[in-house]
């Protein structure tokens, strides 16, 4: 979540795949295919926002070599991911499934802003938030146990990260007691992406706790998985990541109902004395398509009374194939600000859709993706100034080799504040004169994408 979002949950963090909808896993990375055979992907199972949580198992056929394949989910850390290594089976039904996986990835840019702020930072974001360098974006490892669908399995997942993307996620961590408190807050949290256990039942019942992907919105912060290099505003507004509690229940293969219990909108130490509960649904239709809807309801403020809870929105749809992808999400979320004379209700309302297509090659490919968005933040909740937010990006994506992927990407923005919103030049404080009310980016990005999945038994 962007930090300004952050610290709104604070107030006492937070924020683009397909878990996100397709985040992509689907898009700029995919795994070369081997030479005589595509194994089909086995379809999310619940960690990202949107194929991430679908349930559904595939049949059982010999693939062919003309199948499009639609890939695991986007959030390698959190489904089967796309950047495994060639041949290396995909589908727990084929004899030698290793559910084991160790990877990660190195994601190094430059970004130019048409408003050059001498702070160098892309207000709003903390998926690219430098500007005007060449950066270490963010570095990532982790280790994962995936489940087994028919069979009792342990689940685990950790991941380390590392760089000012990082740091940004987690710039706005509320550490409990202020001055007083101990043990939380940025310097605490910064270098943990994924920290978490559970099992999943063979019946489809599964149980997590820890530090764990959020499902809400199209995308993650890990941006080699997403269609496009930079996220949304909406994503730079929903919780990156949730501390607590997930139950979910698998029903017939297509549905999945789940649970939330956690700390809070995108808190690893809780802003007040109360947790937060989201509800979740995704139906997977088929392979290819899926919904999602997440229900948000809980206490984001330090009045703790129900009068005073945030209520939120995310609705997602995916449909996604090798060649072609697009994606839909509306948000609309309030908060009554009992904190304020009168006790206001704040409101806030987001769209955006997402589209990709292949526009040439099987082994060596290059991806195009457009997705157009608005953001309206009537009173200022979210980024903390009243104005729609209305942008655009454009990414070419470029997959070199197998673990190398190359990226361009054009990206406009536009604020209707009429004091601004984007940093520009000396202007780099929140609020304050000169701020400029359009901003165009470019970003050249590369990205090292590593997995290698161990482990079971091999037939």
């Amino acid at each position: 979540m962007s930090p300004t979002i952050s610290s709104f949950a604070s107030l006492a963090p937070l924020v683009a795949l397909v878990g996100a909808a397709p985040v992509d896993v689907l898009g700029p990375w995919t795994p070369a295919p081997a030479e005589d055979v595509r194994v089909e992907a086995e379809p999310p199972q619940t960690d990202a926002p949107v194929i991430e949580n679908a349930a559904v198992v595939p049949a059982i056929r010999k693939p062919t070599a003309d199948d499009e394949r639609v890939e695991p989910g986007t959030d390698v850390a959190s489904v089967d991911n796309p950047g495994v290594a060639v041949g290396e089976p995909m589908d727990p039904h084929l004899p030698g499934f290793k559910p084991w996986e160790v990877g990660g990835f190195i994601d190094v840019n430059y970004g130019y802003n048409s408003n050059n702020p001498d702070n160098h930072v892309n207000r709003g974001t903390s998926v690219q938030p430098r500007t005007g360098e060449f950066t270490l974006n963010q570095a990532v490892a982790y280790i994962r146990r995936g489940p087994i669908p028919g069979q009792f399995s342990p689940l685990f997942e950790f991941a380390a990260q590392g760089g000012p993307a990082a740091d940004a996620l987690v710039a706005y961590e509320p550490n409990p007691g202020g001055a007083n408190g101990k043990f939380a807050g940025p310097e605490v949290w910064k270098h943990l992406s994924r920290a978490n256990i559970g099992f999943r039942t063979r019946h489809g019942t599964e149980m997590v706790v820890g530090l764990q992907l959020s499902p809400v919105g199209i995308g993650i912060h890990w941006s080699p998985y997403n269609w496009n290099y930079t996220v949304t505003w909406q994503l730079n507004s929903v919780p990156y990541y949730l501390s607590g509690l997930k139950l979910a229940q698998t029903i017939r293969d297509r549905h999945q109902v789940l649970l939330w219990v956690v700390n809070g909108w995108q808190l690893l130490a809780d802003n007040n004395k109360a947790p937060s509960v989201m509800l979740g649904y995704t139906f997977t239709a088929s392979e290819r398509f899926n919904l999602a809807e997440y229900v948000w309801i809980g206490p984001e403020q330090a009045d703790m009374r129900p009068r005073a809870w945030r209520l939120f929105s995310d609705s997602q749809a995916v449909y996604n194939t090798e060649r072609f992808g697009v994606g839909a999400l509306f948000d609309v979320g309030a908060d009554p600000r009992t904190d304020l004379p009168l006790s206001p209700w704040q409101m806030w309302m987001n769209g955006a859709v997402f589209t990709r297509w292949r526009v040439l090659g099987k082994l060596r490919t290059w991806d195009m993706a457009l997705r157009p968005e608005f953001f309206w933040d009537r009173d200022g909740r979210m980024f903390g100034v009243p104005q729609t937010l209305i942008s655009a990006a454009f990414t070419n994506n470029f997959r070199v080799f197998d673990d190398l992927l190359v990226r361009l990407e054009y990206r406009y923005d536009h604020s209707t504040s009429a004091n601004g919103f984007f940093y520009r030049g000396p202007a780099i404080v929140d609020g304050g004169p000169g701020l400029a009310r359009d901003q165009h980016t470019v970003f050249f990005a590369v990205a090292g994408v590593l997995a290698h999945r161990f482990g079971g038994k091999r037939g």
